[in-house]
């Protein structure tokens, strides 16, 4: 996604280029004849060939001498040699639309006056058993290489198309994954063995190239000027931001305005349309990057998930690095090493190793901010899991960017077997899996031990107020380019996280009005936790006027008697507000992503994250901007947090998150009275307005971290408190201040009865 060349690249970039193995008189593509290429056995019997047996990257353009396309007629040839699982056409065939191309050399839009329909092809290949009914298929997507100068997707793609045409006809399988690893996912994995033809039975796989301009430029026989393959189109335009994303978008941006995304977006939704439930199995997009400490990054995508379908992104990661770690030539380390100086990849794969190292781990897996230090939106992975698929992620291979033509690069056999195995795990691990993800966390519940409350926030944020009308760039309904632009209808509010997880917790989330805890000092002992989010005291749904000294007094004497208090966002002022630290220890702070440097990952609250967890939330879903002062999060001074008892578990300073002294902690726990409180600074804040979102807003955005911070903190039980409490007599009720003999019947699911009375 992100080019960082360095010298260290380059120097290790040319030393590998001097070790390529490639037998003489090889050949890239080989159709025996078809279209005039050559023998299968210049290729070792295949049509793209293994990368020993190549010599370059496959070409998009003719030779001018031949007219051969090694790419068009490589897979025409394939679906000829196996029809019954290869078919292949393009968009403009597919919509039957002469602008389902991309923009071409002569940087017009396809759909523009004056294009002179110089646009390139946009081939797609469909994988499946074309003998048995689509009807009723998973379906799935791979986004190959769109970014031109990121070869590793395309290349791995054609030859992972060809293995699983081979394998289908010859009683060939594929898993899900390799067993060896401890899930993060709190289930121990099951694994399965596929055959590949029975698996071409029930799912219909695609694969797609988006960016033919960025290709074109760096192909052979491109007369257009220029030595280098294009990260964009040829209108410079990066494709993988051309999604029309739900939160924050970069108004400059102008999702959806290239042809490539208005045929691809549209062509994407149909094959979502076509899966099971309306929805695609798995959706991914496969890059590449110059550099990192892994040589795959497996990037987990941006959305609003809920904590099964955060499980089975975890599941996919864990099985896609289990399956890349197998199968990887690690024999590069050995060589990266020896033409180092003898100790270029010793240790760099422990935790905190400097930047711009040279990759010895196969693969990790994290968010985009976590693993590549920035984050955007529109990408093509985010949207393909988020709006489209069940499951789907973002590929990045290490040393993968072809920066040169292919013609003045010598091919390297071992980055390239690299990228190309890389590819291969990702796809064949994901069609395994896409048969098993519905079923594994089927029956997935959240113990909490005690009963669960939330104090509930009626206000919304929607355009149906004014608020939403497009600010920015896009004010008055006008982009960036002076073109018309609408504003999406959107309805959100944090408090559908918890709606969301209610399903998944033993007994239920319940709401709790401000106006009752205010009411009845002992309207919570019917909870072992209640739940403030992003507001210290929010306005009640049934509109009633309540005393907020009273609320806060309630609150504070709920944790003494045994409550566990857990704070999110600016609710973190309620510590203010009961006098568990002063007011100015609170404090409203601006940071690139909500994240937190975690202290100590086996404190409870922290059960079940990863040593590179960092990042709370995606914040751009919820509407927030992208830059160091654009999330904002709440703090405690650290100082104030430890006088008052309190562990630090996560510290967080404002801006990039370089800046993290430790004085300001951000998640923590501390004990009060019988009780507790614990916070976390940011994940769950109130949806904002303030930047375009024309496509609307998400109503959380929570990553694995975040959630499992959220499962964790909502995990106590009282002895005196919630169900487990004693009870409550008919006479004992009637005394609340307040509430009378109502209390006597369900309150929002509580059993009120169980209450216990409390003298003071």
């Amino acid at each position: 996604m992100k080019s960082i060349q360095t010298s260290l690249v380059a120097a290790l970039t040319a030393a590998l280029l001097g070790l390529s193995i490639v037998p003489a008189g090889a050949t890239p593509v080989c159709t025996d004849g078809y279209m005039g290429g050559p023998p299968l056995s210049s290729c070792g019997g295949r049509v793209f060939p293994e990368v020993e047996n190549s010599v370059d990257y496959v070409q998009y353009l003719p030779d001018p001498a031949t007219g051969f396309r090694e790419y068009q007629h490589g897979l025409e040839y394939l679906e000829t040699l196996y029809p019954r699982w290869i078919s292949v056409f393009t968009l403009s065939e597919y919509f039957e639309d002469e602008r389902a191309v991309s923009a071409g050399p002569d940087r017009i839009r396809s759909f523009e006056d004056g294009d002179t329909g110089d646009g390139g092809e946009i081939l797609v290949v469909k994988l499946t058993d074309h003998t048995v009914n689509d009807r009723g298929k998973e379906t799935m997507l791979f986004s190959l290489s769109v970014h031109g100068d990121e070869k590793g997707g395309i290349e791995g793609g054609v030859r992972v198309v060809e293995d699983l045409a081979m394998a289908a006809t010859s009683g060939g399988t594929i898993s899900d994954g390799v067993a060896g690893y401890r899930s993060t996912t709190g289930r121990r994995p099951r694994f399965h063995e596929y055959e590949v033809k029975s698996v071409l039975k029930k799912e219909v796989v695609y694969f797609i190239d988006f960016n033919i301009d960025g290709w074109m430029a760096g192909d052979h026989f491109t007369t257009a000027p220029g030595p280098l393959y294009t990260r964009g189109n040829y209108m410079g335009t990066d494709l993988n931001r051309q999604m029309p994303t739900v939160g924050r978008i970069n108004a400059t941006r102008n999702p959806l305005e290239e042809s490539e995304m208005r045929y691809g977006h549209r062509f994407m939704h149909l094959v979502a349309d076509a899966g099971k439930r309306g929805r695609m199995a798995y959706g991914a997009d496969i890059h590449g990057e110059s550099q990192s400490r892994a040589w795959a990054d497996i990037m987990y995508p941006a959305g609003q998930f809920d904590s099964v379908k955060h499980r089975q992104l975890m599941a996919i990661a864990e099985r896609t690095k289990s399956a890349i770690d197998q199968s990887l030539f690690m024999g590069l380390v050995d060589v990266i090493e020896e033409n180092t100086g003898g100790d270029g990849g010793e240790g760099i794969e422990d935790y905190g190793a400097p930047p711009n190292t040279v990759p010895t781990k196969p693969a990790r897996w994290g968010t985009v901010w976590d693993t590549l230090g920035y984050t955007d939106t529109g990408f093509i992975g985010d949207y393909l899991a988020e709006e489209l698929g069940v499951t789907g992620m973002d590929y990045e291979i290490a040393l993968n960017h072809a920066d040169v033509r292919a013609h003045s690069r010598p091919w390297a056999y071992f980055m390239q077997e690299n990228m190309v195995n890389t590819t291969r795990a990702i796809v064949k691990t994901a069609m395994a899996y896409a048969l098993y993800q519905s079923k594994e966390f089927a029956n997935f519940k959240i113990d909490p031990k005690g009963r669960v409350g939330y104090v509930f926030n009626p206000e919304v944020v929607t355009d149906a107020d004014g608020a939403g009308t497009l600010p920015g760039p896009a004010k008055n309904g006008v982009s960036a380019n002076g073109k018309k632009v609408r504003q999406r209808h959107y309805r959100a509010t944090n408090m559908a996280f918890f709606r969301d997880t209610a399903k998944y917790v033993e007994g239920g989330l319940t709401k709790v009005h401000p106006a009752d805890i205010a009411a009845s000092p002992l309207m919570l002992d019917a909870f072992d936790t209640v739940v403030l989010a992003d507001i210290t005291a929010p306005k009640d749904a049934q509109g009633r006027a309540y005393s907020a000294d009273a609320y806060y007094r309630n609150l504070n004497a709920w944790v003494l008697r045994g409550g566990n208090l857990v704070l999110t966002d600016r609710a973190l002022h309620v510590l203010g507000k009961m006098g568990v630290v002063g007011a100015s220890d609170v404090s409203d702070i601006l940071v690139y992503q909500p994240y937190a440097n975690f202290t100590d990952f086996t404190h409870p609250m922290l059960k079940g994250l990863r040593p590179n967890a960092r990042q709370l939330s995606e914040a751009t879903l919820v509407g927030y901007g992208i830059g160091d002062e654009a999330s904002p999060m709440t703090v405690v001074a650290t100082s104030a947090w430890e006088g008052a008892g309190g562990t630090v578990v996560g510290t967080t300073g404002p801006g990039d998150g370089g800046s993290d002294d430790g004085t300001l902690t951000s998640v923590g726990e501390l004990e009060l009275g019988r009780g507790k409180i614990r916070i976390m600074g940011g994940g769950l804040p109130i949806p904002y307005e303030g930047e375009d979102h024309r496509y609307g807003l998400k109503n959380y955005s929570l990553t694995y971290s975040g959630l499992y911070i959220m499962e964790n903190s909502m995990i106590h039980d009282s002895e005196d408190l919630g169900p487990s409490g004693p009870r409550v007599s008919r006479s004992d009720a009637a005394q609340l201040p307040g509430m009378g003999l109502v209390l006597l019947l369900p309150l929002a699911g509580v059993v009120v009865r169980r209450v216990r009375r409390r003298v003071a």
